[in-house]
């Protein structure tokens, strides 16, 4: 047997391959790689978190400045609307529109719990509603009658022509400031047409006229003003023939103008022949008495200016006539002028009527004589006036003593659209009444020579004896 090697017997040991750089990487570095990763995921996490938060709550802080800012400007805003509406209330009250404050108060637009100030106004404005006096009778309207006032007593009176008949008819600036005063003094309110009359639907649907109830505070008393012929015709204000105003002129204001403010006002021709302006007449006297008195006025009411139209209309001459005296230029700018008159006067609260077109007597004027001057009036003053429902009687002439009117007259005078007729009070008798389509006041004629011998026509208004200024007018006639 053939002898065996006796070798010594080693394990195999292959040759040991090199690591590359991946497996290095993996087995060295990606562990700390990957927990450094998630390290930096955490911290931005929670700083991402904490960020948020931040923002979260500087978004919070923001809105609840930003709704607290809102809070107060709304606060502000509804106690500047409460301040705005109390000053409202207040002027509504102090011409005695009750119902109008209380109903302007109202209107709130916020809660009104949180202005108890509000509740409170409210509550004194219904105490003093419950305490007023209620007139529902036009018979016990007072209603006043002036022709133009005379500016310079002097001129008036010593007028060659017409100065007995201007002591007996009219009554100067100065009287008739003293008779506001005393009226005022007195308790009386004016009032208007508006105030004393409405038109009603009833439930067949004819429109009727009624009578208004007046909430008047207890010792007032309601007054109704009228101012008749307000034209300033060329007669009263021309001394020398030449139609235009001059110092020749009999001391009545020219005309009725606008200021610089757009404030009515006159314009007078003064002794020395200067255009002058100021409170020559009714109009801006009476102004400036409810500027510095507003409760004399019952809601803006002022007086009715009674107009005719064959000289013109508030001192303008605007009949056809002019054009061919003045040219067209003239004419027409004369138009124009006495729309903007009408237009303010109608804004602060006059209302303006008709006192026929030629100042004649319907009452001894046929029906054909009445249809003519109409037309006059339709011709020449509607288009600058527009419609006029209410008739000032002239010449102390109605069309009737009767009431109800009926009769082709009154038909003519309805269907140019009258519906407030006012007429004069004999002997100082006040009337007044209301049918379905019309209503019908009487003037008390406020005159020097009533003033003179019929004092007690104006008992408890004003004391007449105290209101003439003798001194200029020496004998008044009767």
């Amino acid at each position: 047997m053939d002898e065996q090697r006796n070798e010594e017997i080693r394990p195999v040991n292959p040759r040991r391959r090199k690591r590359s750089k991946m497996q290095i990487f993996k087995e060295a570095y990606l562990p700390v790689v990957i927990a450094g990763a998630a390290l930096l995921l955490i911290v931005i996490f929670i700083i991402g978190s904490i960020s948020r938060s931040i923002q979260i709550k500087n978004a919070e802080k923001e809105a609840s400045i930003a709704a607290s800012s809102s809070v107060q400007a709304e606060y502000e805003r509804l106690a500047g609307e409460v301040s705005s509406l109390m000053l409202q209330a207040d002027y509504l009250a102090s011409i005695y529109d009750i119902p109008g404050a209380i109903a302007v108060l109202e209107s709130f637009s916020g809660d009104a719990s949180e202005f108890p100030e509000l509740g409170a106004k409210i509550n004194e404005l219904n105490d003093e509603l419950s305490n007023m006096t209620v007139w529902s009778d036009p018979a016990q309207v007072t209603s006043l009658s002036f022709q133009l006032l005379i500016a310079d007593a002097e001129r008036a009176f010593s007028n060659g022509t017409y100065g007995t008949a201007y002591n007996r008819n009219f009554i100067t600036v100065g009287e008739f400031q003293k008779i506001l005063q005393q009226l005022y003094d007195n308790g009386y309110i004016l009032v208007s047409l508006d105030d004393i009359f409405a038109t009603e639907t009833t439930e067949s649907g004819t429109e009727v006229l009624r009578a208004k109830s007046l909430f008047l505070p207890t010792g007032k008393k309601p007054l109704l003003l009228t101012q008749t012929n307000v034209n300033y015709n060329t007669y009263m204000i021309d001394g020398d023939g030449d139609k235009l105003p001059d110092k020749d002129g009999a001391g009545f204001a020219s005309k009725l103008v606008l200021d610089a403010d757009g404030t009515l006002t006159c314009q007078m021709i003064d002794s020395t022949g200067s255009a002058v302006t100021g409170a020559y007449d009714l109009v801006p006297v009476l102004d400036a008495f409810i500027e510095a008195n507003p409760d004399f006025s019952y809601r803006g009411a002022k007086a009715v200016i009674a107009v005719t139209g064959y000289d013109g209309l508030f001192g303008y001459r605007t009949n056809a006539e002019a054009e061919e005296t003045f040219g067209s230029d003239v004419y027409y700018d004369e138009i124009a002028a006495a729309g903007e008159i009408a237009y303010a006067l109608r804004e602060s609260g006059y209302e303006i009527a008709c006192y026929t077109y030629e100042n004649v007597p319907y009452g001894e004027y046929s029906e054909a004589q009445i249809e003519a001057d109409l037309s006059g009036w339709t011709a020449e003053v509607m288009p600058i006036l527009g419609e006029v429902d209410i008739l000032t009687f002239a010449q102390n002439s109605d069309i009737s003593d009767v009431t109800p009117y009926t009769g082709a007259k009154y038909n003519l005078l309805s269907n140019a659209g009258f519906k407030y007729y006012l007429g004069f009070c004999s002997e100082g008798n006040a009337f007044a009444s209301v049918t379905d389509d019309y209503a019908r006041i009487g003037r008390i004629l406020v005159t020097g020579s009533n003033l003179a011998y019929h004092a007690d026509w104006f008992t408890g208004m004003f004391d007449a004896a105290s209101v003439l200024d003798t001194a200029a007018r020496g004998t008044i006639p009767s």
